[in-house]
């Protein structure tokens, strides 16, 4: 992705959707978040875990109670779970012939994600 953001002449837009099975999972986080923030228009990134620790529920809890100092800022903002069509839809652009996906990841999830791409109309040749 820095690549082509850092890159003048490419107006390509990137968008990741990132799956890990816990936050501690998640690789080149600062990083990804950096370039978010700096190419807001071309580069969004939505995060995605299994399973959202105990210390996340605990800070949901006291935020919601007692409403102490914390901020949404500071909980998981990101999708729980797998990733879904209804992920895809809300985070990716709709198909269209200069739309491309690439997947990257263990073969049962990419199998998952060639059924969901199927059925949203990406067509073969979108897919990587």
């Amino acid at each position: 992705a820095r690549a082509i953001l850092e890159n003048l002449k490419d107006t390509t837009n990137v968008h990741l959707i990132y799956a890990n099975v816990t936050y501690e999972d998640i690789l080149l986080k600062e990083e990804l978040d950096s370039l978010a923030a700096k190419y807001p228009g071309r580069f969004k990134v939505y995060y995605i875990l299994n399973q959202v620790s105990c210390l996340f529920f605990v800070a949901i809890l006291c935020f919601h109670i007692y409403r102490a100092s914390l901020t949404p800022a500071g909980l998981w903002d990101g999708g729980v779970g797998f990733v879904s069509k209804e992920m895809i839809q809300t985070h990716c652009p709709a198909p269209a012939p200069d739309i491309r996906v690439l997947r990257c990841g263990p073969s049962p999830m990419n199998k998952a994600m060639t059924g969901h791409l199927d059925a949203l109309g990406y067509s073969p040749d979108m897919q990587f």
